[in-house]
């Protein structure tokens, strides 16, 4: 690894602090109000007597008006998330909005402490009170947010304040552990670096910060930015009460009010999103008031500037339609209109590769197939010039597939990115897939457009030399000129292939069969197309290196190799299975 790498990497990461997001919102709805004053620097008192700091934007006229509040840690005035933008756009469309910065952060009183719902349900409960007490409110208020600020709109609503009449979270998830570790693996380029840009009031420079330093567990004190977060972080790969005290899901029984859940196809909470969606919607949720809304983008929207997601163009309306989609929510739901958002399918979601957003009544599609492609090869399927194929058809007597992983040399695309703008940076493919350590298997080129709608899973039959490892598996859409554009792709660390609570190393040299989770996507392969699938064992630094030893998480010192096997024979037939929908 590079200092000239690294260096990218971390300021990618921190240059976004710096410069706004944007400075007006997309919109394509005609503006009903003007802003008239902000009330700025509140500092709203909390019940244990500390105060938050608080901005109030007002429309001109007499009011009174619905409020929209948003709750963050990432200074309610900075460049980094554009929220003087986002509250006049809210004024713009007739709403009060609120922004407050979360104790312990920026102008507020306290000490952060990050997620931990013991202050974030009674804080976020205690301003909508407040909210609703003021002379401009009309006693509604809604909750906007995404990431952090997605969390403390849930914070609000399992609050139960009668004032809030629906949330609108988007990236995040209410369980803290399962968005921090994905089955396993540390999301080190994103919410374990976040971990220690937190431990400040306001940024934490991470510039001598090292992804590549081991053990995992002296990164942050390697680098000179102690994280007692960080350090927590790791010393909880599995979940426990350190996650109970940042989880709202075993709370989702008070959470009555409605819901709109969006999220990218290329952000790190996708999954959890999902499952937060359908979860919700199994419990208290009147079915149309719970709904979800996913676009072609990352953590930060990046589409909505570039109009692509990798090598992938997208339409140019993405961001509009996103600000048109939420004031939708919010105009239905807390100003009263009869807009028909409520009689709109369960599930809105963008289809990359066609352009187009579609109305599901629910998620998954229920005629998408689920439809197994079976990897195939002579044995010899690594990298590009290897002979691993795909298709329908169930293998018979084929011999299996062997990569070394070594954990001195992994898979390292994701070193110079920020994986939170993941979409907007991701290339061609064809240089990872050239590696002897990746697997590579293509099928034929397509007769026919094939829309791939739904979760994804991988079912690998495995052997390892180590007694614990990570198998990796990418789904990718090879265009007719031979860029090879990633889809979707998931990850497994193999000792929590039974259990997240209960892990279990591996017995080296033993056969196992491991189900990859891949999430989801929404996309078209074209006629002429062609579908790729990749296997192998890291993807860093999107997520740490496991160094294939039995050692406690983020303990070891060194890595060592090991030797994997594929399987795909007739009694081991490794497989994609895709939700096929029909054309």
């Amino acid at each position: 690894m590079t200092d000239t790498a690294l260096s990218k990497g971390l300021a990618l990461q921190q240059a976004k602090h710096d410069q706004p997001a944007f400075t007006t919102v997309p919109t394509t709805t005609p503006t009903r109000a003007t802003l008239s004053r902000v009330l700025s620097d509140v500092m709203v008192p909390m019940r244990d007597g500390v105060r938050l700091a608080t901005d109030a934007y007002l429309p001109e006229g007499p009011g009174p008006f619905p409020a929209i509040l948003t709750r963050m840690p990432y200074g309610k005035t900075e460049p980094y998330c554009a929220m003087p933008a986002i509250a006049r756009h809210w004024v713009a469309k007739g709403y009060a909005a609120v922004v407050q910065d979360v104790r312990g952060k920026w102008g507020s009183e306290g000490r952060f402490e990050a997620n931990k719902i013991g202050n974030e349900i009674p804080d976020g409960t205690d301003t909508i009170a407040w909210i609703a007490a003021q002379p401009w409110s009309d006693g509604r208020v809604g909750m906007w947010g995404e990431s952090y600020f997605g969390f403390t709109s849930w914070a609000g609503a399992v609050g139960g304040h009668p004032a809030l009449t629906c949330i609108a979270p988007g990236d995040i998830t209410l369980d803290r552990f399962r968005g921090t570790y994905r089955y396993g693996a540390l999301q080190l380029n994103t919410v374990g670096m976040w971990a220690i840009g937190m431990a400040a009031r306001t940024y934490q420079g991470m510039a001598h910060v090292d992804t590549w330093h081991l053990p995992l567990a002296e990164m942050a004190n390697a680098g000179g930015v102690p994280s007692p977060y960080f350090d927590d972080v790791v010393a909880n790969p599995t979940p426990g009460p350190f996650w109970t005290e940042r989880s709202l899901l075993q709370a989702l029984d008070l959470v009555r009010i409605p819901v709109l859940h969006w999220s990218g196809w290329y952000d790190n909470y996708l999954g959890r999103v999902i499952a937060d969606w359908r979860d919700l919607r199994a419990r208290n949720a009147p079915t149309r008031h719970n709904h979800l809304f996913i676009g072609p983008w990352d953590h930060e929207g990046t589409a909505d500037a570039l109009h692509r997601v990798g090598l992938l163009p997208v339409d140019a309306g993405t961001g509009a339609h996103k600000w048109d989609t939420f004031q939708a929510f919010f105009d239905r739901y807390l100003m009263g209109l009869d807009n028909g958002f409520d009689r709109r399918g369960a599930a809105h979601v963008y289809t990359m590769g066609a352009d187009r957003w579609i109305d599901l009544e629910n998620w998954p599609p229920p005629d998408a197939v689920a439809t197994d492609i079976f990897l195939h090869s002579g044995g010899r399927a690594n990298g590009l010039d290897g002979d691993g194929t795909l298709d329908r058809v169930r293998p018979g007597d084929e011999p299996p597939d062997r990569f070394v992983y070594d954990p001195a040399d992994p898979v390292a695309d994701t070193v110079e990115i920020d994986c939170w703008s993941l979409a907007g940076q991701m290339g061609d493919r064809r240089p990872i897939e050239r590696r002897a350590d990746v697997l590579v298997y293509t099928s034929a080129p397509l007769e026919a457009d094939l829309e791939v709608t739904g979760p994804i899973t991988a079912t690998l039959h495995i052997q390892s030399s180590a007694p614990d490892t990570d198998f990796t598996v990418a789904l990718v859409d090879v265009f007719e000129n031979q860029t090879a554009h990633l889809v979707q792709d998931g990850i497994l660390r193999a000792r929590y292939r039974e259990s997240l609570e209960a892990p279990s190393l591996l017995e080296p040299g033993r056969p196992y069969t491991l189900t990859v989770d891949l999430w989801a996507t929404s996309h078209v392969f074209r006629k002429g197309h062609w579908l790729r699938v990749e296997v192998s064992s890291s993807c860093f630094n999107r997520y740490d290196r496991n160094p294939n030893t039995a050692d406690l998480f983020g303990r070891a010192p060194a890595g060592v190799k090991a030797t994997q096997t594929i399987h795909h024979a007739a009694d081991r037939a490794s497989r994609i299975t895709l939700p096929v929908r029909p054309g």
